[in-house]
């Protein structure tokens, strides 16, 4: 009797040899396993303010981060993502993420905790041989490529997909519990949102096991609870005000005063203030309006006031002082 016929899953990469991985990343076969052998001199390290946050960065060099790029091209890209993840993927905002729960009278927000630490390199071998279902000596290449100190690096093009596509299991669980309770969940990178009808503790503390049992932890003085007397709120840097999405308040008021002290000193020869260059506020102004087309006009409208010729003799003549200022 012929043996049932197990489909694989559906674009998986099962690649077989190391000469099929040196074809995909267009790189020498040569070339990739010394790269791969020796990775940390590609490497640079940096700190960076991320959210708030002094978070040390990675930097790839040549020709590691080129190889990157294409690991994330010609093989990252082919492998399908969940319906739940708006974080890393294509076409996907933290406008659609937010768009899910807006309507929603009850909400929780948590995170996982030191999210790119977590992911060992351990799991990212096991993703590309169990789940990828590659040889173990392309899955071992494939992980050194992709890691710095033995867990995913924060700033290197691989990271923020690979992240993602090793963390579908986790997504799948908590969709179905999500599923089970009639709520909607959502997760953008490491910020996690579920949201519906009725209080979530209870459904929180299941997701927190859910992390926990998958070697993630969340970090609890974080989690944020809504109900239907909170008609403000705010998920991944977008504003919700009775269930409509707009920009964050702080940040349209911080942009809305700095535009009119620009205004003010239209003919000062002495700024009380450094400024910046007015592609900055312009790129503040368009993502307000990205979210909020009537906020954003306003804000337009003031930075059209704004002499911005004058403003930056001002700056390039040092005729500013105050906070901000610098050499």
């Amino acid at each position: 009797m012929r043996e049932p016929h197990h489909k694989r899953p559906p674009r998986t990469l099962r690649l077989r040899t190391l000469e099929h991985l040196a074809q995909n990343v267009q790189c020498p076969l040569g070339q990739l396993l010394q790269v791969a052998e020796n990775v940390e001199p590609y490497y640079h390290e940096f700190d960076r303010e991320v959210k708030g946050k002094m978070r040390r960065l990675v930097y790839a060099r040549r020709p590691l981060k080129g190889i990157q790029y294409r690991i994330l091209k010609n093989l990252l890209l082919r492998i399908p993502v969940t319906p739940h993840s708006f974080g890393s993927v294509k076409g996907r905002s933290i406008k659609d993420n937010a768009r899910i729960h807006a309507q929603a009278p009850f909400m929780v927000k948590l995170d996982i905790r030191r999210f790119y630490p977590s992911i060992h390199s351990s799991r990212v071998y096991d993703f590309f041989v169990d789940d990828q279902e590659c040889v173990p000596d392309v899955a071992r290449v494939l992980t050194k490529l992709c890691t710095h100190k033995h867990c995913i690096p924060l700033g290197v093009s691989t990271s923020p997909l690979l992240a993602d596509l090793i963390v579908r299991k986790i997504d799948t669980r908590i969709a179905g519990l999500a599923a089970k309770h009639h709520i909607n969940y959502s997760r953008y990178v490491d910020d996690i949102t579920l949201s519906g009808h009725f209080p979530l503790k209870r459904i929180a503390s299941l997701v927190i096991r859910i992390l926990t049992q998958h070697g993630f932890r969340s970090n609890q003085a974080k989690m944020v609870f809504y109900g239907p007397d909170d008609i403000d709120r705010e998920i991944t840097g977008v504003a919700l005000h009775r269930g409509r999405l707009t920009a964050p308040r702080d940040y349209v008021q911080r942009l809305e005063a700095e535009l009119g002290e620009a205004i003010q000193n239209n003919n000062a020869q002495i700024a009380p203030r450094f400024f910046a260059p007015r592609e900055h506020y312009l790129g503040q102004i368009g993502y307000v309006r990205w979210l909020d087309r009537r906020e954003g006009n306003r804000l337009i409208r003031l930075y059209r006031r704004v002499k911005w010729q004058h403003i930056e003799w001002l700056v390039q003549t040092g005729a500013v002082g105050g906070p901000g200022f610098s050499e």
